[in-house]
């Protein structure tokens, strides 16, 4: 199984840190636009594997797009592409916080159940007219096919559902059990 992180220039590394823990046993790669250094919202640098148009987008199984502020990125058309060849191919492809509005911006969501932005989408924030031709919850995560949405705040819960949705936990407890541990729940 193969995890790719997608890098942006303020993205959000505290919403993903848990995703690289959880997933630490699996292939794992980091993608962007371009091969260069990318600044995050902590202000770390990181350097990406590889960039998108170069790695072969049918060996990867899910995708995950850390909040921040990616709205100059909804009209990339190669990024739309890949996210588009992701989905159509029944892949997984996951946005927190301000990636879910990504996913929003670019069309996925539409008709679809969905979350995002930091505790949820409200009215009048920037970007929420992404969300206009999706059906809103106000659930920390949202599932819907293979597209899996959340709020910020909610990255531990993003990322134990995660790692269920790529079904690496044997049963439910399993499951609550991690949640548990993650959120310091005896």
């Amino acid at each position: 199984m193969k995890i790719a992180l997608f890098y942006y220039d303020g993205f959000s590394e505290f919403e993903i840190a848990l995703v690289g823990l959880l997933f630490k046993e699996e292939e794992f790669v980091t993608i962007a636009l371009d091969q260069r250094e990318y600044h995050s919202e902590e202000r770390q640098w990181v350097i990406p594997d590889i960039k998108i148009g170069k790695i072969d987008v049918n060996s990867i199984d899910l995708l995950v797009i850390p909040g921040g502020d990616p709205v100059s990125l909804v009209e990339s058309q190669e990024l739309k592409k890949f996210i588009n060849v992701l989905l159509t191919t029944n892949k997984k492809v996951a946005g927190i916080c301000g990636g879910a509005s990504l996913l929003a911006g670019m069309g996925f969501l539409k008709d679809k159940r969905c979350t995002g932005m930091t505790s949820g989408i409200k009215e009048g924030q920037r970007s929420s007219a992404y969300y206009a031709d999706s059906i809103v919850s106000d659930e920390h995560v949202v599932v819907d096919g293979n597209l899996i949405t959340a709020q910020g705040q909610a990255y531990v819960e993003f990322a134990v559902e995660l790692v269920r949705q790529m079904g690496l936990y044997s049963n439910d407890e399993e499951y609550q059990m991690e949640l548990n541990w993650c959120k310091n729940i005896r």
